[in-house]
């Protein structure tokens, strides 16, 4: 099974992870959710059924056969017919573009479903990634708490180091235990959401995401094609189609007015030996029904659908361009991010622990700097998972990106 083999690969990565808890890369866990996931499956039944009805929609009615014996005493008759409706003469070709187009909208409705589905997905994925960072950077903190209380209470004991530094240390250490515990909670319960998606047996509870690529995709390729963008969205395509299918159906129903033809053709044998072949023809006479209330109905719906098509492109195109606003401000805050020295968070931490080891700076100052880098790291992973969803929003909202963009699915 595909799911167990990239497990069992993760469990043996060299990466340190939790005992037990296997980890995915985002493209992994993408793939293994398509393969298992119980609402794709929905989705694929709900496409199969609407193409077989499509496909139906093209049939040609069956003929009916009857046999009839007439037994008069010294004279009898028996009569043979088969009718055969011929209406799909002149409706055959409305209802062939009915079916397609209703078949073209059933799958852009799929694939609709999917990217919905497979963009909740990532959501919930660089949510266990953000816990991940999260309890990591608290863990860290915490090491840093731990190993100083030890310390600090033999110089309290020492009368080298005031109570109230002692006390404020472990202060800032019972803190930092209750963040950490409340952080692995929500770690855990994202992991099993995660679990949850990419398992379809659920016998793995929890998976570990991987950190996503460092860098998000570059779309500016796509963001310079943005209307040419927005019509690939699949929901645009499906409005389309339905359009089509509404307006092969009011030709079908102009066509309509001499519904019911039918030819009758047979063998006819008497017992006087009279025998022979013979031919009929049926047909309604539209004389009270004439379909005009039909047709206006069936055209009205054809501008109302248009009017759909027309007012989900405009969504769409807002969608779009706040997807894009989103996307631009995460990112230049990212760069501001880079570019504001916090990243040198972890050796002012490094570099605060030394000084105290020497003397140099107390346990007030030690705890600032701890404090210091457990809000960077927080901030910047924090920075990054936005970024991160602005891109998934924006790829989603103009139905994915160029292949040359190096998106993922």
């Amino acid at each position: 099974m595909v799911f167990t083999a990239t497990v069992a690969v993760a469990v043996m990565a060299p990466a340190a992870h939790a005992q037990g808890v296997p980890s995915l890369s985002l493209e992994e866990a993408v793939d293994l959710f398509v393969a298992n996931s119980a609402e794709l499956d929905l989705a694929r039944s709900r496409l199969r059924s609407r193409l077989g009805d499509a496909r139906q929609g093209r049939a040609i009615s069956n003929p009916t056969a009857s046999f009839t014996n007439e037994d008069l005493g010294s004279y009898s008759e028996q009569y043979l017919n088969v009718t055969q409706r011929v209406d799909f003469l002149w409706q055959r070709g409305p209802r062939i573009r009915n079916a397609e187009a209703r078949a073209s909208s059933a799958r852009s409705e799929f694939q609709a479903d999917s990217a919905r589905i497979i963009l909740e997905m990532k959501h919930v994925f660089l949510a266990a990634w953000e816990g991940t960072q999260v309890v990591a950077a608290l863990s860290e903190t915490e090491d840093v708490f731990d190993s100083l209380v030890e310390d600090a209470s033999a110089r309290v004991d020492q009368g080298d180091l005031a109570s109230y530094d002692l006390q404020r240390l472990r202060v800032a250490s019972a803190t930092a235990k209750q963040r950490l515990t409340r952080a692995e909670l929500s770690l855990a319960d994202a992991e099993r959401r995660l679990g949850s998606l990419v398992s379809r047996d659920r016998s793995i509870s929890r998976i570990r995401a991987l950190p996503p690529a460092l860098d998000v995709p570059d779309a500016t390729a796509a963001l310079a094609r943005l209307d040419e963008a927005i019509t690939r969205r699949p929901e645009l395509d499906a409005a389309r189609a339905m359009t089509e299918a509404l307006e092969a159906t009011a030709s079908l129903i102009a066509r309509s007015r001499l519904e019911g033809v039918g030819l009758t053709g047979g063998l006819k044998q008497q017992s006087d030996g009279r025998n022979g072949l013979f031919l009929g023809l049926q047909m309604s006479v539209p004389l009270f029904d004439r379909k005009g209330g039909a047709m206006a109905a069936a055209r009205a719906e054809v501008d109302r659908s248009r009017s759909d098509v027309q007012l989900l492109r405009v969504s769409i195109e807002r969608e779009a361009a706040l997807a894009e606003a989103r996307l631009l401000a995460a990112t230049q805050q990212r760069v501001l991010l880079d570019q504001s020295g916090i990243g040198e968070s972890e050796d002012l931490l490094a570099v605060a622990r030394i000084a105290y080891d020497e003397g140099e700076v107390g346990i007030v100052e030690l705890v600032d700097a701890a404090d210091a880098f457990l809000e960077a790291r927080l901030l910047a992973n924090s920075i990054r998972a936005e970024e991160w969803r602005a891109f998934f929003k924006l790829e989603h909202a103009i139905g994915g990106l160029p292949a040359d963009a190096g998106a993922l699915r």
